[in-house]
């Protein structure tokens, strides 16, 4: 098996131009499998049980032939046991499926053992939020200049309408109906929703059209624009954004994801129908709304706590 691990890091150095560092993790991650069927622990914590494989050991070493899926299975158990992370466990597994893909495809070896291995499910992280007052304090810089007044009005529309940073970045003048507070944006898939501007996001935006007409005399039809009077890019939306948070002193970095993920929180834990909320998102999917309820959750359980007379709440 060692011969076979070299002959797939040359490939992946000398073919594939693989990084220094993908090199390293997969050749760890397939030298630790070696090692585990040999049963040398010595670089692992020694397991509390025995774990079932096939192989036999030839010289120090493992015929690459005989391994099967239920060797690697037995990996994979032990990385459990040792207390690695969905993450390092899905390194290890890619690694694994990589090498004997490789070693399939050049008739080194007659059966592929890591072809249906599957991925552990990532947990879901909890979406960072910015409280409403969290979220005032970074609109609380003076106007000074055209550039205040642009990143006052992109906030107040990042939050009235939580759209996503590549449609705010992609939107232009003509797809605001004033009249009808709303702001067409073209999501995923090239899917176009609607979405609802609030009465100050909608002074601010003109107020700034004021100040851009000012400045460069006529309107473009990007929303939004740089001091040049060119498109912003998603990337120019995200450091002004970044920039305004850290001017506050809040602790972390504030994405305008986050801002995204404020606008489904708040809205939720004042009573949103979450179905309503999957549509202003443009959520394909359900489930990927419900992750935001996890603040209302919250606010139940302190509100259960505070009242529920066996719970510890003080209230009478």
């Amino acid at each position: 098996m060692l011969a076979e691990i070299d002959h797939f890091m040359s490939y992946l150095e000398y073919e594939k131009n693989a990084s220094p560092k993908t090199i390293e993790e997969y050749s760890r991650d397939l030298v630790r499998l070696c090692r585990f069927l040999l049963g040398d622990y010595e670089q692992e914590q020694k397991p509390e049980h025995e774990y079932e494989t096939t192989v036999s050991i030839t010289d120090d070493d493992i015929p690459i032939g005989e391994i099967q899926k239920q060797d690697l299975v037995a990996f994979i158990e032990f990385s459990y046991d040792r207390g690695l992370s969905k993450r390092s466990i899905a390194r290890r597994i890619a690694s694994m499926k990589s090498f004997f893909r490789f070693l399939y495809n050049r008739d080194i070896i007659a059966l592929n053992p890591a072809h249906t291995l599957t991925f552990p499910r990532p947990d879901k992280k909890i979406p960072r939020f910015l409280h409403a007052n969290q979220f005032d304090r970074i609109l609380e810089f003076e106007i000074k200049s055209f550039i205040d007044s642009r990143d006052r009005t992109m906030l107040e529309v990042f939050y009235s309408t939580g759209a996503r940073v590549s449609e705010l970045a992609d939107a232009d003048i003509n797809d605001i109906d004033f009249d009808n507070g709303t702001l067409r944006v073209t999501g995923k898939g090239s899917k176009e929703r609607i979405v609802f501007l609030t009465d100050e996001s909608i002074r601010w935006i003109q107020k700034y059209f004021d100040e851009r007409k000012n400045k460069f005399g006529t309107l473009t039809q990007p929303l939004f624009v740089n001091n040049n009077g060119g498109r912003l890019t998603v990337r120019g939306i995200s450091f002004i954004l970044e920039g305004r948070a850290r001017a506050t002193g809040i602790i972390g970095r504030i994405s305008p994801h986050v801002l995204r993920h404020s606008f489904a929180t708040e809205l939720l834990n004042r009573g949103a129908d979450i179905r309503a909320v999957q549509e202003m998102l443009g959520h394909k999917n359900l489930s990927t709304t419900q992750i935001y309820t996890h603040t209302t959750k919250e606010r139940l359980k302190r509100i259960y706590e505070q009242y529920h007379p066996h719970a510890g709440g003080k209230n009478e």
